[in-house]
């Protein structure tokens, strides 16, 4: 079966090099995947962004365009848009900086890890936070209904697989931990129990 990959990135304010990073990011993507979906997140641009980024929908049909009718932040504004993710593999990118197609790279070589449900781009120790794992957990059941997701602060690109969510969507005291490994090196996560003794204290 052929694979498919989500790439969410969020806008705000760059009419003059929106069109170049989406352009070259849907070239160097296609080495990886042949079917490729790029969502463009305008969270309230007050220049000509908006305009570019439907010029880019009309010239390109792998991408799509959302628009926020107020600034949310890069991170909610790419989360807002988790509902709208077609592919097996949903990159989230939570920052108006252009994606590092390093990372982006490194993670995708961990999508046949079969224990991998949502791993980070991370050059230090990192705990995903529960919260986060929770509004997966409801995305995954809302997903089919295409409603929205809860807003929320986090960083880093994230690879999410499609298939993990919904396998631990039924799971309720998990976290996901993500081990440091050398400079731009990568860890697949791990779901974790909370320790009852540390719960107490």
């Amino acid at each position: 079966m052929q694979e498919s990959l989500s790439i969410i990135v969020p806008v705000r304010d760059r009419q003059s090099t929106v069109q170049a990073r989406a352009e070259s990011l849907l070239e160097l993507v296609s080495e990886l995947c042949r079917n490729i979906q790029l969502i463009l997140v305008d969270d309230c641009s007050s220049d000509a962004t908006p305009e570019v980024l439907d010029d880019l929908r009309r010239k390109y049909p792998q991408i799509e365009v959302m628009r926020n009718r107020q600034i949310l932040g890069a991170s909610q504004a790419a989360e807002q848009a988790l509902h709208r993710a077609k592919g097996d593999f949903i990159f989230l990118h939570p920052s108006y900086e252009p994606v590092d197609f390093d990372e982006l790279v490194q993670l995708w070589r961990l999508r046949r890890d079969e224990q991998l449900v949502v791993a980070r781009a991370s050059t230090q120790v990192r705990r995903v936070d529960t919260g986060f794992v929770n509004r997966l957990r409801d995305w995954s059941g809302r997903l089919l209904k295409q409603s929205t997701s809860p807003p929320s602060t986090w960083n880093g690109l994230h690879m999410l697989k499609r298939s993990g969510i919904q396998q631990f969507a039924p799971e309720a005291n998990d976290s996901i931990d993500i081990s440091h490994q050398s400079h731009r090196r990568f860890a697949s996560p791990k779901l974790l129990r909370e320790d009852p003794q540390r719960a107490k204290s």
